[in-house]
């Protein structure tokens, strides 16, 4: 089997703040290993510039009379492209290796020099790199730092400064032994730096929120200027492009503009979603980009009004509700920002959009206090997908729990959910599981919720008298509990006649028409607390799988026996709804697929995901194959995951992109539409063809490419990512 690990999007793009070209129009950023360039007032993605490590630094500038884009990876490697034609002109290699900061100096000049920091030794080194050196030549300069401290570079005009903790250095570019050193306060750190655009001034945040301006800084006494609103750390300050005003922003989500003649005259853009990671400004001072920690880059006008945005998969505290996929948008239901859930789409790798499910505003964080917000902890939708219900709560240790239920519908005519039923406290503790029954209308659909009060409790769809009119709701008409034990995760059969959930050690159950138990069923000797629960689907829907923390059984609920057991560790146990297929993730991260009627697994893999330092959420999803019975199950449907670092991978076949370089062959703009159509090579005379029967076609229909030719254009999946099932649809196939 030819499995491997896809990215699907993910991982944060604003650990390097992005850049603006000269004219404002386009804007970079930076995800792993690649740099990204979208429109800076539609938010379109234009190219993607990859390369093969993870990039470190990069910077839009002018390279040989072209504007180009150079990025340098942790490995010393260089590359720069030409924007033009989106092609790599260039690559070359730093004489260093384990790079950790890289910054190109501003100039009018052919070449560049690059200022770049490196590890050796667990000393930190700063030196100078000049493009036109054809020996890769370079300097270091005087200043070393110690590994383990965090520290922070800025350019200015002829010189750069470091800080790091209660330290500052202002070093000359062209004096290898120049370093002048400065301190704050022993009870202050920095936390940012930034360099006015033409004179000799620093702006310079810390820890207790102050924003510092130094001037004259080659003298013996730089003189200082506070700034100070924030409460918070200050992550990032810019300056406009005239250095009359500048911008700052930290952990209270508000964006701070100043002028810089008068501390007093600030302007605010408050309640953004995460506080504020990276501030640029365009050097025509049109744009301003404002990266915040949901992994979004805001773009502003001058008058701070939002143009755009630029919106990755949100990187959410945590993915307590896991992976739910909606089969009606064909998109991933995942926890997203604060109080929200967000619905992405793998497919073309985008956010689809988001719901505000708590309605309440981001509480931000006091000097020294840790605030207390709504967490959205579960998430279930109905097989239709016009129904969802979330579970949120608010854990305050010094006042009163919140727990809610709410239950949505989707209005197709405005394509929205909006709130049907909201319910306070469903349970006396916490909800541990929650699913909707599997039914193919919703006419008599009911949802049950597991909580750690020992008891379930079944919630049904009625009809309600609301103001003179009859309206849908949700009520509970069905509480169940078993011997006082804690009960533990939930499973539908196929038909929803069933479900089963476990309480401490006993696996039970249950008809959710009548609230009335079937059956219970015990192991006489292994008799861990169950913490996850499957039914089987097609012609193994009577069999029940069960497990504990080191352990997996199958139950036969016809004749009351289990059939197999397995000892193994189990963080996740999923089932794949189109098949017969389950999937075990161990703690260790091994994977398992197996099929309940066989303890041997259909897939085993101990390494395939050992490059991650955990998985925090996992589903099989559908693939857009679906409906072809001849492909391998990984084809059908592929097992979703994130990971520890909040990136979104899935196990599939391996998804080969070609990468553009500059001696591929490059489209040019200038020929008409009617040049691109007429026939590169003229054909003689035909010859003859001999019959062949042995071969037959995949797909004689060509239903593949009906269907993408068919579907409506902007529902279409960038076509990097269908030519790949294209093609092989098309491919023909020697009868053995």
């Amino acid at each position: 089997m030819d499995i491997t690990v896809n990215y699907k999007g993910g991982g944060s793009f604003v650990k390097l703040p992005p850049q603006f070209s000269y004219d404002g129009q386009t804007i970079f950023v930076c995800s792993k290993n690649s740099i990204l360039e979208y429109n800076t007032k539609t938010a379109k993605l234009i190219h993607e510039y990859k390369t093969k490590e993870r990039v470190v630094g990069f910077s839009y500038h002018v390279y040989e009379s072209f504007n180009c884009i150079t990025a340098c990876c942790q490995n010393g490697k260089i590359s720069t492209w030409k924007l033009i034609t989106h092609s790599k002109i260039s690559e070359r290699a730093l004489p260093a290796r384990n790079i950790k900061t890289f910054h190109i100096v501003p100039s009018e000049e052919e070449h560049y020099n690059a200022i770049y920091s490196y590890l050796r030794d667990d000393i930190v080194h700063f030196a100078l790199w000049n493009s036109a050196s054809k020996k890769l030549k370079y300097r270091d300069y005087k200043l070393k730092l110690k590994s383990p401290d965090p520290y922070f570079l800025a350019i200015g005009n002829n010189f750069f400064v470091v800080g790091v903790k209660n330290e500052i250095y202002f070093i000359k570019m062209d004096d290898f032994q120049f370093l002048q050193k400065c301190f704050i306060g022993s009870n202050r750190n920095f936390t940012c730096l930034t360099c006015h655009p033409t004179e000799e001034v620093i702006l310079a945040g810390d820890d207790t929120g102050r924003v510092v301006a130094w001037q004259d800084l080659f003298s013996k006494k730089p003189k200082q200027t506070v700034f100070h609103w924030h409460t918070l750390p200050v992550n990032t300050v810019s300056f406009s492009n005239s250095g009359s005003y500048f911008y700052s922003g930290g952990g209270e989500s508000v964006l701070v503009k100043w002028l810089f003649e008068n501390a007093s005259d600030r302007r605010f853009v408050p309640r953004l979603p995460e506080e504020i990671t990276h501030i640029q400004v365009a050097s025509n001072n049109l744009y301003i980009a404002v990266a915040t920690n949901d992994n979004a880059v805001r773009i502003l006008d001058n008058t701070l009004n939002q143009v755009s945005l630029i919106q990755h998969l949100v990187l959410a505290n945590h993915f307590d509700s896991g992976i739910v996929h909606d089969l009606r948008s064909r998109s991933l239901i995942m926890n997203g920002n604060q109080g929200h859930i967000q619905f992405y789409s793998p497919d073309d790798m985008s956010l689809l959009y988001s719901v505000d499910i708590a309605g309440q505003n981001r509480i931000t964080n006091e000097r020294g206090i840790q605030m207390v917000n709504t967490e959205i902890k579960k998430v279930a939708i109905s097989k239709s997908g016009l129904w969802f219900s979330t579970v949120e709560e608010r854990k305050d240790e010094e006042y009163c729990d919140e727990i809610r239920l709410k239950f949505w519908k989707f209005d197709e005519s405005k394509q929205q959910f909006h709130l049907n039923t909201s319910v306070e406290y469903p349970h006396e503790d916490s909800i541990n599981s929650m699913l909707f029954a599997p039914s193919q209308t919703d006419d008599n659909l009911h949802c049950i919720t597991i909580g750690d009060d020992k008891k379930f409790k079944i919630w049904k769809i009625t009809e309600t008298e609301v103001l003179s009119s009859i309206q849908l709701s949700w009520k509970c008409y069905g509480v169940g509990f078993y011997r006082n034990l804690p009960c533990n995760s939930l499973s539908f059969s196929i038909d929803g006649s069933l479900f089963a959930t476990g309480f401490s050690d006993i696996l039970t159950v249950w008809t959710p028409d009548t609230c009335v138990l079937k059956c219970s069923l015990i192991h006489p000797i292994h008799k861990e607390t169950i913490r996850n629960v499957q039914f089987g689907n097609g012609n193994q829907c009577h069999l029940l799988v069960a497990a504990n923390s080191g352990r997996v059984s199958v139950w036969n609920i016809l004749t009351l026996s289990m059939i197999w057991t397995v000892p193994i560790q189990v963080s996740f146990l999923i089932a794949d709804s189109l098949s017969t297929n389950m999937a075990v993730i161990t703690p260790d991260r091994k994977v398992f697929v197996f099929s309940p009627n066989s303890s041997q697994p259909l897939y085993e893999n101990n390494t395939i995901l050992k490059k991650f330092k955990s998985i925090k959420a996992c589903n099989f999803v559908p693939s857009r194959n679906i409906n072809d019975f001849r492909l391998n199950w990984y084809e059908r449907t592929q097992l979703y995951f994130i990971t520890s670092e909040n990136e979104l991978h899935c196990l599939c076949e391996n998804e080969l992109i070609p990468e553009i370089t500059g001696s591929e062959f490059i489209e040019d703009r200038s020929i008409s539409m009617y040049e691109k159509s007429l026939p590169r090579v003229k054909t003689g005379p035909v010859a003859s063809i001999q019959a062949k029967n042995h071969l037959y076609e995949k797909d004689p229909g060509h239903k593949t490419f009906k269907t993408f030719l068919e579907s409506p254009i902007h529902t279409l999946a960038p076509i990097r990512f269908s030519c790949y099932s294209l093609i092989r649809s098309l491919v023909i196939q020697e009868e053995k």
